[in-house]
């Protein structure tokens, strides 16, 4: 009797492990982006929806990656793009709980002066246009005066 030995690859897996690695890769990339976002949102009290957003994403991608890894391994699939995509996936989810810490840390830490930085920003902004708007004001009265009449 002659045995028959089916080592030749399926594509067990490779749907997952394809979705995992892009979100994962996507988590990655875009990180760079998102994390100066949220840590100057942080500043006004803000950003922790963001980071807490981004976290998700990266350990969606992971898990996917996870799924795909097991199932290809399981049904004699190809693992390229989930081990990859588990290897992004564990960066991501790092560097996105650690943006979290961050984010929280500049939030206790600068408190309501972030807050007041931006209130005194938006006051100096406002007190800036209305001198603007007065000088106009002035300067159109010098021009053509209200009491003078042209026949």
């Amino acid at each position: 009797m002659e045995e028959t030995n089916n080592t030749a690859p399926t594509n067990a897996g490779k749907g997952l492990g394809v979705a995992g690695f892009v979100i994962a890769l996507v988590a990655l990339v875009l990180y760079f982006i998102v994390a100066p976002i949220a840590g100057l949102a942080a500043f006004a009290g803000g950003g922790m929806g963001l980071s807490i957003f981004w976290t998700i994403l990266s350990v969606v991608g992971l898990l996917l990656s996870i799924m795909g890894f097991m199932k290809a391994k399981a049904g004699n699939g190809k693992k390229g793009l989930a081990i990859a995509g588990l290897v992004i996936g564990i960066l991501a989810t790092i560097m996105s709980v650690k943006l979290v810490l961050a984010v929280h840390t500049i939030n206790v830490t600068a408190g309501d002066t972030g807050k007041e930085l931006l209130e005194k920003m938006g006051e100096g902004m406002k007190e800036g246009m209305q001198q603007a708007i007065d000088s106009l004001q002035n300067g159109i009265k010098e021009i053509a005066p209200a009491d003078s009449t042209a026949h």
